[in-house]
């Protein structure tokens, strides 16, 4: 499986449980963007406290969690991630360690 083709298929799970209709009629532009970001860091939160109570297992769901969030915020917002990623890492790969920054 492709990853477009993971990202189609948690979008499909998204729509199928009401979301796209949810964020679609309830909030609208770009209010409806940064609450739906929002679950993101809900999520990021969640996996931060599965790091402090060593939970690996928790931390695998709730990296899932993330993913399948901004996999569905990007299927709304008509972004197709796998070619940005692609993109975004072929930029990436002309930098040098880290970024040029002198950490």
């Amino acid at each position: 499986m492709e990853f477009y083709d993971i990202q189609c298929l948690v979008y499909e799970e998204y729509k199928k449980n009401g979301y796209l209709s949810m964020w679609n009629s309830v909030t609208q532009g770009a209010f409806g963007n940064l609450a739906e970001m929002g679950l993101v860091t809900t999520e990021v939160g969640e996996a931060l406290e599965a790091i402090r109570d060593n939970d690996r297992d928790e931390l695998a769901l709730e990296c899932a969690d993330i993913v399948i969030r901004v996999l569905n915020f990007a299927s709304r917002n008509r972004i197709d991630l796998e070619k940005v990623i692609l993109a975004k890492n072929e930029k990436n790969l002309t930098r040098g360690k880290n970024h040029g920054r002198d950490i």
